[in-house]
C-alpha cells in the first residue's frame, strides 16, 4: 500500500534488492522505505508467512520508540511506530512465539530516524516561485500563506503557519509583520503600492510541523 511502511518477513530467500538481514531462513525485506520520521506515528505492517498474528512478537531495541497497534489499520498486523529521538537508528525485532515462555527470532530490520522535510510555501493556490496575480491578492478573500508537505508517504496533519513577514521588491518600507496565515488589510494596503512586474517576498515564515518542531522559511512570488 502506498501509505504504508511495509516490513515483510519471508520464509525463503527471494531475489529482492531490499534484503536487510537473514535469521533462521527468515528474510527481512523492506519494500517501501528504510527510515521512519521522528515524533510521528509511522504506520507499519509486519507479517511472517505461515504464522498467525497472535504468534508474532514485535519489539523495539533500547526503548527508542513507542510501538502499538494501529487503530485505523485493516488487520492485527498493522502497527504504529513513533521514534523518541530525532536521529539515530531503531531496530525492530520480530520473533515467533513458540509457547508462553519461549520465542524464536525470525528477523530484524534497522531503520534510520529522520526529521520531516521542510514544507513548500504556497500563497493561495500558487506554489512558491510561481507568478501570482496582484489583483487576486487584493480582491480574493481565500488567499493565505500555506505550508504543504509535498508527495509525502502517508497522511499527516497540515503544517500550521504561525506568522510571516511580507514586502515587495520596490518597497522602501519595512516588511509587514503578520500573526497567523491570512492576508490582512495591512498587507493589502502595502500591496496597493506594488506593481505587476515586481516580486513579492514572504520571509521569516514560522511554521509548526506535525512533529512539534517550528521551522523558519521564506519564498518569492513574481507578481503579474
Amino acid at each position: 500500500m502506498r501509505n504504508k511502511l511495509i516490513l515483510i518477513l519471508m520464509s525463503m530467500l527471494l531475489p529482492v534488492s531490499t534484503i536487510l538481514a537473514q535469521y533462521d531462513r527468515a528474510v527481512v525485506s523492506l519494500t517501501k522505505l528504510d527510515y521512519v520520521y521522528y515524533n510521528i506515528d509511522n504506520p507499519i505492517s509486519i507479517s511472517v508467512p505461515g504464522l498467525l498474528p497472535k504468534d508474532i512478537v514485535v519489539s523495539i531495541g533500547e526503548d527508542k520508540a513507542y510501538l502499538h497497534r494501529d487503530p485505523d489499520g485493516s488487520n492485527s498486523n498493522d502497527l504504529v511506530l513513533r521514534p523518541k529521538d530525532s536521529s539515530g537508528t531503531i531496530i525492530v525485532h520480530v520473533d515467533e512465539r513458540i509457547d508462553p515462555q519461549r520465542t524464536r527470532s525470525r528477523g530484524q530490520v534497522r531503520l534510520r530516524v529522520v526529521t520531516l522535510p521542510n514544507p513548500t510555501l504556497w500563497l493561495g493556490y500558487v506554489r512558491q516561485g510561481d507568478t501570482i496575480a496582484l489583483s487576486d491578492l487584493l480582491n480574493k478573500s481565500y488567499i493565505q500563506v500555506r505550508a504543504e508537505l509535498e508527495d509525502f508517504n502517508f497522511q499527516l496533519d497540515a503544517p500550521e503557519v504561525l506568522s510571516y513577514e511580507i514586502n515587495h521588491s520596490e518597497s522602501f518600507r519595512l516588511p509587514v509583520e503578520v500573526e497567523g496565515s491570512k492576508i490582512t488589510q495591512e498587507v493589502k494596503d502595502m500591496l496597493e503600492k506594488a506593481r505587476r512586474d515586481e516580486t513579492l517576498y514572504i520571509e521569516n515564515v514560522k511554521v509548526l510541523l506535525p512533529d512539534g518542531r517550528i521551522v523558519t522559511l521564506k519564498a518569492e512570488f513574481p507578481l503579474k
